[in-house]
C-alpha cells in the first residue's frame, strides 16, 4: 500500500467520525476527540522492536497506539496487543473504506454504515459524524482541543463531562470548569526493625506509600498509580498550582505521620516476686529506622463554578474534594 494515500485516507476517516487531526513527533498523526489521543504509525516493516518501541513512545504520552500494517500474522498481532497496541491491516481498512479507495481510484471516501462484525475495535462504538446546525458553544465543548504538557501526573480519569454530571448535583448548572493541577508530595515508605525493652524484644515492620498535600500540608496514605511524565490538557481553562510546602518539610510532616500511623501499643507483664506488674507501652519506629523516598507529582482536580457554590472534583479518582460558597479560594 502507498503511505501516503493511505495515511490521508485514515486521516479523514477520523475526521469524519469527528476526531480532530494534529501532528505528533512519535507517529504519522494523532486524533483527538474528547479524552481519545490515537496516536496512529504506518509502517510496512514492523517487527518485534518497532512494536515495542512505539508502544513505549505512545506510553509516554499517556494515549493509545494503533499501528497499521500490510498484513500480519497471529504471533505478531498478538505481541502487538500484549504491548497495548491495536493493529489494523488491509482487512480492517478495506472493511472502512473499500477496496476501491485504498487502491486511489476513488476521490471520496465511502465509507459503509455497517463495518464488517470482529473487525477493530477504535471504530465499533462511534457514531459518523454527521454535520448539522449547532451553537458556537455546543460545538466549541464537542471539539475542545487538548495539548501535551510535561508534568508529573497521575491521569485524568474523569473527565470534564463526568465532573460535569457529579458536580450538578451539588452546585446545579456550571458556570465555568477549569482543571487544576494540585501539587502534592508522594512518597513510599518501608521499614523492619527491632525494639527492646527489658527482656522482650519488640518485632516492628510496615510499608506503604501516601502524600502530602504541597498546598495545605495535610497527610493521606492513598495510593497513586499510573503516574506519568506527560499528560493532554484543554488548550484554555487549565492551571499547575505552584506548590507551597517545600520538600524537607514535605519529609518531615510524612515522618511524623508513618511513625504515628504504626505505633502500636503492647501490653507486658513481668514478675516482680510473687506478684505480676501489667504494664502498657507504646512502641514505634524511628526516623532512623525508615527508609522513605519522596517526589512531586500533581493530582487533576476539576473545579465547576456553579451560581452560588463551588465544586472541586478530584479528576483522578472522582470524589468531592471540597464544596463551598462560590469565591475563588485556592484549594484547601
Amino acid at each position: 500500500m502507498n503511505k501516503q494515500a493511505v495515511i490521508g485516507i485514515i486521516k479523514r476517516i477520523f475526521t469524519y467520525y469527528g476526531y480532530s487531526v494534529n501532528y505528533s513527533d512519535i507517529s504519522d498523526f494523532l486524533a483527538e476527540k474528547n479524552a481519545d489521543h490515537l496516536f496512529v504509525e504506518y509502517d510496512a516493516s514492523a517487527n518485534f522492536n518497532s512494536i515495542r518501541h512505539f508502544s513505549n513512545n505512545v506510553g509516554k504520552y499517556g494515549g493509545k497506539g494503533i499501528l497499521i500494517l500490510d498484513s500480519v500474522d497471529e504471533k505478531t498481532r498478538s505481541f502487538a496487543l500484549s504491548e497495548g497496541i491495536t493493529v489494523w491491516d488491509r482487512g480492517e481498512l478495506e472493511s472502512w473504506v473499500g477496496r476501491a479507495v485504498l487502491s486511489g481510484a476513488l476521490e471520496e471516501i465511502q465509507i459503509s454504515p455497517e463495518p464488517a462484525a470482529g473487525k477493530s475495535e477504535v471504530f465499533s462504538t462511534l457514531q459518523p459524524h454527521v454535520p448539522e446546525k449547532i451553537s458556537v458553544a455546543s460545538e466549541k465543548n464537542e471539539f475542545e482541543r487538548t495539548i501535551r504538557i510535561l508534568l508529573r501526573s497521575v491521569p485524568i480519569n474523569i473527565g470534564k463531562a463526568d465532573a460535569l454530571s457529579i458536580a450538578q448535583a451539588k452546585v446545579g448548572s456550571s458556570r465555568s470548569q477549569k482543571l487544576k493541577f494540585i501539587p502534592v508530595w508522594h512518597y513510599n515508605y518501608s521499614f523492619s526493625t527491632q525494639k527492646k525493652f527489658k527482656s522482650r524484644i519488640i518485632d516492628l515492620a510496615g510499608d506503604g506509600e501516601g502524600f502530602i498535600n504541597a498546598l495545605t500540608g495535610t497527610n493521606s496514605f492513598s495510593k497513586l498509580k499510573d503516574v506519568q511524565d506527560n499528560i493532554f490538557v484543554p488548550t484554555q481553562n487549565y492551571e499547575i498550582k505552584q506548590p507551597l510546602i517545600v520538600r524537607n518539610d514535605a519529609l518531615d510532616k510524612a515522618m511524623d505521620a508513618i511513625i504515628r500511623e504504626h505505633a502500636k501499643e503492647i501490653r507486658l507483664n513481668e514478675m516482680i516476686g510473687d506478684t505480676i506488674i501489667f504494664e502498657n507501652k507504646i512502641f514505634a519506629p524511628a526516623e532512623e529506622d525508615i527508609n522513605l523516598e519522596m517526589e512531586l507529582i500533581h493530582i487533576p482536580v476539576w473545579e465547576i463554578k456553579g451560581s452560588a457554590e463551588t465544586a472541586e472534583i478530584n479528576g483522578y479518582d472522582g470524589h468531592i474534594e471540597a464544596l463551598k460558597a462560590y469565591s475563588d479560594a485556592e484549594f484547601v
